[in-house]
């Protein structure tokens, strides 16, 4: 048997493209040129090539016949869709939460997590990427808190496309709110429950599709 093999050039490529994107460097909707791309990076086209359709399997791009590839954009029933399957997962787990484990206190996953975002979000020159890794990673911290094995799995199934969610909500969700509003969800799950979250998941679709509003997912 031979052994187990390294990363290969698509897979290298693939991972950049996609920091890149996370990033905010290649905004969604920007053109991804093979020829650009291959000529930046030193690699052939068709491993360029390969590297976008990696990334259109992970909905951070999108390829179309003849026209090439571009980042991914959320327009407004894509939103619509993604936010009300992470409600249907995310308020799912805070019930199966509150039930099996309670939310006073919050299990040390999540208290580690709201402070990692806290963190992220004091820093002094904040890494807007950094930020939205920290604030998936809290909702994700619920989740699996819950101690559902598939709802996790699912949920974790979507953080890239949500994390492409965050790259689109940035001129309506500054830093300096992130961390508040996302200890005031705590807040407001012990007093209202997992509907509360359903309240923030919801506005923050509406703040990934450039509108403002009192909270964020």
């Amino acid at each position: 048997m031979s052994p187990a093999s390294g990363p290969t050039q698509v897979d290298r490529l693939t991972k950049d493209l996609r920091s890149r994107v996370l990033s905010g460097d290649l905004p969604p909707g920007h053109r991804l040129r093979e020829e650009a791309l291959a000529g930046e990076y030193g690699l052939a086209r068709h491993t360029v090539r390969a590297a976008l359709r990696a990334l259109a399997a992970q909905r951070l791009a999108v390829v179309e016949p003849h026209r090439g590839a571009r980042v991914a954009a959320l327009d407004a029933s894509a939103l619509r869709d993604l936010f009300e399957l992470r409600a249907a997962l995310e308020v799912e787990a805070a019930r199966l939460l509150a039930e099996r484990r309670g939310l006073d206190p919050w299990p040390g996953e999540v208290v580690d997590a709201a402070a990692a975002l806290d963190a992220a979000c004091a820093a002094t020159d904040p890494d807007r990427a950094a930020v939205d890794a920290a604030h998936a990673a809290l909702h994700h911290a619920l989740v699996a808190a819950a101690g559902s094995p598939r709802i996790t799995a699912a949920h974790s199934g979507l953080e890239l496309e949500s994390r492409l969610a965050l790259v689109q909500s940035r001129r309506t969700l500054p830093v300096d709110r992130m961390a508040v509003i996302h200890r005031d969800l705590l807040d407001r799950l012990r007093t209202d429950g997992p509907e509360a979250l359903r309240r923030h998941l919801h506005e923050g679709a509406e703040l990934a599709g450039g509108r403002p509003a009192g909270s964020a997912s």
